[in-house]
């Protein structure tokens, strides 16, 4: 029996009142309908996809109206001249025009909005999902403060609610999508509760509400799948799997219900990223759907001006300037990341953006504003960290940053097309930076100065920097390896820390952890490229006569070898989206184990056809070879699409 009565019917159909003791709607949840509602698929054949026709065979309108604001415009656009000089030159004032003004939604774009908020009104775990993430992860775009704020809301708005909600859900849809349609306006001395009410009750917008159903998906993607406060009684083994699917596809439901707008902001941006997070973490770090994301992400990154520090500052309070910074972090990061993972160029330029790090500051200290605000930056250290050892919610966004930079310059060397010049002397400058970086970060974010490595929280945070930062060495010194001929030995010396520590990352198991599909990111990131490294060198000593030019420990290395491939047989199971990925480069690391520790009688090509196999694995610029992609933007499955 499925779990959620407005999606999946669990209460007595002959009962107008469901398991919550909430009225149910005289129409339930269609999630199929709702996805071709907005994206013009056709229910009845799932593979079709009707270009812009709605499952009536009606068009849409155009999703920007004339009157949306264009966003940020830089110094070469069409208006930088009279921008520049507009001090000098008297213009008559604009009258203030209403983008919302005469806003008409059409019908079905209006009923998908209005499933979302039944689905929500329904979805009686959101609190408690939203709840857990908090309370596990560092990695946060949207501040407590404000999610807090977003779900006291909601619970308010329904609360309100009497009798058959139908009528009250459309009026609230209705509602939300003229508020979406305006620009959000802030202003110097703007307070929190200010900026919250901006998007929140009778001014709740669509990007709010989406962030609600990507938390939420990031949280069941490592939730048990018998979880009690998940089941709720279900019998059902795939409940929480099809909430997840669920949950996903009114996440990118809620991007498309903003498109009509086209406003850009941060609010939108924060939805952008935790929707492109959950894709990773659900159809896998190599999905094609993440990728997509990611440059709608970017796109709005640079549209809302979130890429300049100068962008609106004087018209942003300070807590709202440190928010956007930590915003841009985390799409500038998750840029650089799965560019590395992929092999393709990064789709965010450093050299066109101008922010600098967040301050280490809590999210508590930076609303209260005033004397406590001034206090605690005057305590901050001359590089802007904390001085207490605390580890705040912008704590690991200002090291990402950081380690962001670096690993762009690297990008350019080692996935550049230009010749390259000076290739020894590039690379020892870059971790020259890379260095000095990693010797300023404070000790609480500092693994390799840990006396107890292990992390008690459960979380690869920790381990994540240090292993980015030897990462980044990694690839310089393979790069230098491929095009200077030189370097192998310390190829491979990096090669065995970073394998190390991703064998010692299992040791941090709990049952938690095995759900936690970060794991397989650090195995596939990390792991993969490193042994692959070790397992070729020692294949090609095992066919050359000693001595070898870098010597290696070869017990210890087959050893350890040995447990890595194992860990890619379970760290992914089925239905994780790397579980594809890992099962591939498990059966080619496994062929190359095979060949050193039951050697054939001298068969070169077999050494050569191994070699160049593995070699295609690890070239990313040939990521058709391995990557598996998934080419339907949002295919049909039953019930919501995965």
């Amino acid at each position: 029996m499925a779990l959620y009565s407005r999606v999946n019917r669990v209460e007595d159909p002959n009962s107008d009142v469901t398991m919550t003791g909430r009225r149910r709607p005289s129409d339930s949840v269609n999630p199929a309908i709702v996805s071709s509602r907005l994206t013009g698929r056709s229910t009845s054949n799932a593979s079709s996809l009707s270009s812009g026709l709605l499952g009536n065979g009606c068009l849409f309108a155009p999703l920007e109206p004339p009157s949306a604001l264009p966003g940020y415009l830089g110094s070469t656009s069409y208006s930088a001249v009279l921008t520049e000089h507009r001090s000098e030159i008297s213009f008559e004032a604009e009258e203030s025009t209403d983008s919302s003004a005469g806003f008409v939604v059409e019908p079905d774009r209006l009923q998908s909005g209005i499933d979302v908020l039944r689905f929500l009104y329904n979805f009686t775990v959101y609190d408690m999902l939203i709840a857990r993430y908090y309370v596990r992860t560092l990695n946060v775009i949207v501040p407590k403060i404000v999610m807090d704020e977003l779900l006291r809301s909601v619970r308010q708005i329904f609360a309100g609610f009497s009798g058959d909600p139908t009528a009250q859900l459309q009026e609230l849809a209705n509602q939300t999508f003229q508020n979406t349609s305006r620009p959000m306006r802030t202003h110097k001395s703007m307070s929190v509760e200010e900026y919250c009410s901006s998007f929140i009750g009778r001014n709740l917008r669509w990007e709010a509400l989406g962030s609600i159903f990507a938390l939420c998906g990031m949280q069941l993607v490592i939730t048990p799948d018998n979880d009690p406060d998940v089941m709720q009684g279900s019998d059902d083994p795939r409940t929480k799997d099809q909430l997840l699917e669920q949950v996903t596809v009114i996440s990118t439901v809620c991007l498309g219900l903003c498109d009509q707008a086209s406003s850009a902001n941060e609010l939108l941006a924060m939805l952008q990223y935790n929707d492109t997070m959950l894709r990773t973490q659900q159809y896998g770090d190599s999905s094609y759907q993440a990728w997509r994301r990611l440059g709608d992400l970017v796109s709005t990154i640079y549209a809302a001006g979130l890429h300049l520090e100068t962008n609106g500052a004087e018209n942003c309070p300070f807590f709202l300037r440190q928010w956007r910074r930590r915003c841009f972090i985390g799409a500038f990061y998750m840029d650089k990341m799965i560019a590395t993972f992929v092999g393709r160029p990064p789709l965010m330029n450093g050299r066109f953006c101008t922010l600098a790090a967040p301050l280490d500051l809590s999210d508590e200290v930076l609303v209260a504003g005033g004397d406590v605000l001034s206090k605690a930056i005057s305590e901050l250290d001359s590089a802007g960290w904390n001085s207490e050892g605390k580890l705040h919610p912008v704590t690991s966004p200002r090291l990402r940053y950081h380690l962001a930079i670096i690993r762009e310059e690297t990008l350019e060397v080692v996935l550049g097309t230009r010749e390259q010049h000076n290739l020894i002397q590039k690379s020892e400058e870059i971790q020259a930076k890379s260095r000095a970086i990693w010797q300023s970060a404070p000790d609480q974010l500092r693994y390799d100065r840990r006396s107890n490595p292990h992390l008690n929280d459960g979380c690869f945070t920790i381990v994540y920097f240090y292993l980015d930062y030897l990462y980044t060495c990694f690839l310089l010194y393979r790069a230098v390896s491929k095009h200077a001929n030189t370097g192998q030995a310390e190829l491979c010396d990096i090669s065995r820390r970073v394998l190390a520590i991703v064998i010692q990352v299992n040791s941090f198991r709990t049952p938690m952890v095995d759900l936690d599909r970060h794991f397989s990111w650090i195995v596939l990131t990390y792991g993969v490229p490193s042994a692959s490294v070790l397992l070729l060198e020692l294949l090609r000593q095992s066919h050359e006569p000693a001595p070898h030019a870098v010597p290696l420990p070869r017990a210890e290395l087959i050893r350890n070898l040995s447990v890595f491939i194992s860990f890619l047989s379970w760290v992914a199971g089925p239905g994780h989206g790397n579980h594809h990925t890992c099962k591939e480069a498990e059966k080619k690391l496994s062929r190359i184990l095979d060949q050193l520790l039951d050697p054939e009688p001298v068969q070169q090509h077999v050494v050569d056809d191994v070699t160049t196999g593995l070699d295609n694995f690890l070239n990313w610029s040939n990521y058709n070879t391995i990557w598996d992609f998934n080419t339907d933007y949002m295919p049909l499955t039953e019930g919501f699409a995965a």
